[in-house]
């Protein structure tokens, strides 16, 4: 019935099209993220809020409140994430001041 080399062509298509499935659900996750996350391209260099799923752009904790806000000392929230989570432990709003 299925010789070695239709057993290999099967293995091989059943595996592209494995993946062209995984491709196809990534981008649909990207073009819905962009439309109701309001994201961008996700590049190398930035990472996603673990809360929200909006891109993180920079902005510096002590390391002592981010611990006492997030857990531990790795974890990505962006800022508005941070603050409430930030406003449900503690007793007053933690926001960064500007200079």
């Amino acid at each position: 019935m299925f010789n070695e080399y239709d057993k290999k062509m099967t293995y091989i298509y059943f595996n592209k099209i494995k993946e062209c499935i995984r491709l196809f659900k990534w981008n649909m996750w990207q073009k819905i993220n962009r439309r109701f996350l309001k994201t961008y391209l996700l590049i190398e260099d930035c990472a996603r809020c673990e809360e929200c799923g909006i891109n993180v752009h920079d902005f510096h904790v002590p390391d002592d409140i981010w611990i006492k806000v997030y857990g531990n000392e790795s974890g990505v929230l962006c800022y508005d994430c941070f603050c409430d989570k930030a406003d449900k432990k503690f007793e007053f709003k933690w926001r960064l001041k500007g200079e």
